[in-house]
Parts: structure tokens; sequence; C-alpha cells
């Protein structure tokens, strides 16, 4: 393919530019960092070997043959929350993942900007039930990824006095929104553990999830 390290270092440097401090961008191989504009951790540079979103795309086949995946939301290390899209450049014979142009913002500094503007709108500070909410889209590290969607299943095989087995698709929508509700979306590889707790394809649990996040905005 016709790509330019030079010409694609300067666009990334425009697009940090255009985006503002709080917007990383970075631009890999399948292996490592090659630009790192505006890194959100200090110790993401060029040279060092890419992160887990990377990896996923690269290893996720149907997720490779997109052209570009947006506003997929991650976790850092820290509990940073982050929004990010990734742009493919592909080799145009085989179709293979070259190289990864990525955004992401650190919504963790959007909310407190959002804390703020709803305080002086208002006149008071967030209700109750506002910050629960927030606390219920955090999610809970306390277990492993594996124990916490187990614990919801379990739950919910105790509401429908049934097992995930036997669920109708609707029940196991319900476990689905509950996981949603607590943020275990945000941590890596909920999509594929759940799709195989549930004995749903991952596709089917996307679609789902597509359509809870619609619903969130609409609020």
């Amino acid at each position: 393919m016709d790509f330019s390290i030079e010409n694609a270092k300067s666009f990334v440097r425009m697009l940090s530019m255009t985006l503002g401090s709080y917007a990383e961008v970075t631009l890999s191989d399948t292996n490592h960092y090659l630009i790192v504009e505006n890194p959100i951790l200090p110790e993401k540079v060029a040279g060092t070997p890419i992160g887990d979103d990377e990896r996923y795309f690269l290893e996720n086949i149907e997720l490779s043959k997109l052209p570009f995946v947006v506003n997929y939301k991650s976790l850092l290390p820290n509990m940073t929350k982050l929004r990010s899209s990734t742009y493919f450049f592909k080799d145009d014979n085989t179709g293979e993942i070259e190289y990864m142009l990525t955004v992401s913002i650190n919504v963790d500094q959007m909310l407190h900007v959002r804390t703020l503007i709803d305080h002086f709108i208002n006149g008071n500070t967030l209700e109750k039930s506002k910050q629960q909410k927030e606390i219920n889209h955090t999610p809970k590290l306390n277990f492993s990824l594996p124990t916490i969607i187990d614990n919801i299943i379990a739950e919910g095989e105790k509401r429908y006095s049934t097992t995930v087995a036997r669920m109708t698709m609707k029940e196991k929508q319900s476990l689905i929104r509950e996981m949603f509700a607590r943020g275990v979306f945000l941590i890596k590889g909920a999509v594929v553990e759940v799709s195989v707790k549930l004995g749903n394809s991952e596709a089917t649990v996307y679609r789902y999830l597509k359509e809870l996040e619609n619903k969130e905005k609409r609020q």
C-alpha cells in the first residue's frame, strides 16, 4: 500500500493539535507504537509494545475486517476511562491490518467538566441518583471478570428459577443489561466472556449493547 511514515507523522501531529491535550493520538504497526502524541500514560512512547486494544483487533477476525472501529470504551490500569476510535491501514492485496491510528479521549476529564456545568445550570450538586448511576457504571474489580459475570448469571438464574441454558432471549438480555449497568463491558474481553457463558454469539451481544448505548444517549 502507498503508506508514508513521514506523512503519517504529520497527520498524527495535526490531529493531536486539533483535538487538544485531552486526546491521545497514536500510530502503531502490529507490534509497537510508532508515534505517540499527548500520551495519557507517560510510559507509552514510540517503541513500546502495542496495548490490549490493538492486540484485540488483530486477534478478532470479525473486527479486523472493518475499516475502523469507533467509540469503544476501555479502562487504563489506573482506572482512567477512555473513549477511543481506531482506523486500520491495510495491505491492498491481503486485506490484513498493517498499521492502526487510534484517538483516545480521557473521559474522566469530560465527566468532571459535565459535573461543573450541571452544577452551574441547576444551582446544586448532582442528585444522589445520578451519583449512584456513575458508581454503577464503574467496573467492580474486587473479583476476576469471570467471577463477576458468574455472580450476575447466578442472580438471574435465581430470579427466573431456571438455568442460563434454558433462559429465553429476553431473560438473557436482562442479564446483559445488568452487566452493562455494572460496568462489566468496560473491562477488556468482557464481550467474549459473556457470549461464551450465555451461549450466544459475540455479534448478538454487541448488537444488544449497541441498543443499550443508544437508549442511554436518548435519556
